[in-house]
């Protein structure tokens, strides 16, 4: 019994994945990447990528939709995370919130009015949450040397509102 459910939970599980696949080579969404493309500046690194095949996993959530109903495409949250004496995050905290009307360079929004509907929204928290859970699983690429005990340091979490466009879900920990 117990084989047979877990024969039937692969089964189950190869063709999500699979159909993620081939949804992901759909003409209508190559078409989607196309557009996207041509939106970006020639040197932009996101363009390179998207241009070299690189998509996103097409899992589409709730808070994509709310960015896209308050203009923004990209968020970044700054966390500050202190680390135990064996490099182990000990205590996060959200630094701060940016919102960006583009997925690559742009300033982040300034007006108030427009933070202010954003928060209200809900969708401040919800990503704040998302990326303090995120950075528990980073990684360190500029680790101290010698290694203080214990050390302050920091990553940024990015999160876009297209499920079709590749971001960096693994947070790089940087000292401060």
């Amino acid at each position: 019994m117990t084989t047979t459910i877990l024969a039937l939970l692969i089964a189950l599980t190869a063709q999500v994945g699979g159909s993620q696949v081939q949804a992901a080579n759909s003409p209508m969404v190559e078409a989607h990447i196309h557009d996207v493309i041509r939106e970006l500046p020639p040197d932009s690194d996101l363009r390179r990528a998207l241009l070299q095949g690189a998509r996103g996993d097409g899992v589409h959530y709730a808070w994509m939709d709310e960015a896209r109903r308050q203009g923004v495409k990209r968020v970044a949250v700054w966390v500050d995370i202190s680390f135990d004496r064996k490099g182990r995050p000990k205590k996060m905290s959200v630094n701060r919130t940016e919102y960006f009307t583009q997925y690559e360079g742009g300033a982040a929004i300034s007006d108030n009015a427009r933070l202010d509907a954003i928060r209200a929204s809900g969708l401040e928290k919800e990503l704040n949450n998302l990326a303090l859970e995120k950075a528990k699983h980073g990684f360190w690429f500029d680790l101290p040397r010698p290694k203080p005990h214990p050390f302050v340091g920091g990553t940024h979490v990015e999160f876009l509102d297209d499920e079709w466009i590749p971001s960096a879900w693994t947070p790089a920990f940087h000292t401060r």
